[in-house]
């Protein structure tokens, strides 16, 4: 069973950067205060309990994470966008936190939680196995020097985690706009068993109907780099 005290005991992952980012003491507070209304529930242990704990109907709605959210941006506009499902944002960064909080509650969304962790341990702890229907992961960090491609979101261990907690035919949605990224992405992606091509086998995907366009981005196009997308599928 999945409850709070699980979250973030005996955590062996490292950040590399600062959790507080440029926050200023008073929004520290004010995070404090504001992030426990968006916790997952204290307890629940598949994904029927999880989504009743939610107040969604499992049956309708479904259950998605986007991992790495930034600055909520995607994350508020797909909360908006699809009020049954419910949405999990995972990101490690306060400076995301506060906005995506910002974000959400100015769209007067109320079917977001958030978890303050870095990926993995969140879905290892957080997330019950076979419950969900997607995963967002957009423009990961590259991590461009080889020495530092051990830090890359996208290894063998993580899809693996990912695969476990999706439902059969759950998707993958990746982006990233660092070609050589985009590279590594697929050689791990068409490797791994539990994940079939969506598109076609070793082909990247077309930009996806929905799709939200952010400042982010479009720093990526101003130098000259060009968005890659990839589409998954839990196979079973």
């Amino acid at each position: 069973m999945l409850t709070v005290s699980n979250v973030n005991r005996g955590n062996p992952f490292k950040v590399f950067g600062r959790k507080k980012g440029q926050l200023k003491d008073w929004e520290v507070d004010w995070l404090a205060e504001s992030l426990p209304r968006y916790r997952l529930p204290e307890e629940y242990s598949d994904r029927a309990t999880l989504m009743q704990a939610l107040g969604a109907d499992p049956d309708q709605g479904r259950l998605l994470v986007e991992v790495g959210f930034g600055n909520g941006d995607v994350l508020a506009w797909l909360a908006a966008r699809h009020p049954v499902d419910r949405l999990i944002g995972i990101e490690v960064f306060q400076e995301g936190m506060v906005s995506a909080i910002k974000k959400v509650e100015k769209a007067g969304c109320s079917n977001v939680r958030l978890i303050e962790d870095h990926a993995q341990p969140a879905f290892e702890n957080n997330i019950p196995d076979s419950s969900l229907d997607g995963v967002y992961i957009h423009f990961p960090d590259p991590w461009r020097k080889k020495r530092h491609h051990k830090r890359r979101l996208i290894q063998h261990t993580f899809l693996d985690v990912v695969v476990k907690k999706l439902r059969p035919g759950g998707f993958v949605q990746l982006a990233t706009d660092w070609q050589d990224y985009a590279l590594w992405m697929i050689a791990l992606t068409e490797a791994h068993p539990g994940l079939t091509n969506a598109i076609e086998k070793g082909r990247f995907a077309p930009r996806p109907d929905e799709w939200l366009e952010t400042n982010f981005q479009r720093r990526g196009w101003r130098a000259g780099r060009a968005s890659h997308y990839l589409l998954y599928r839990k196979n079973g």
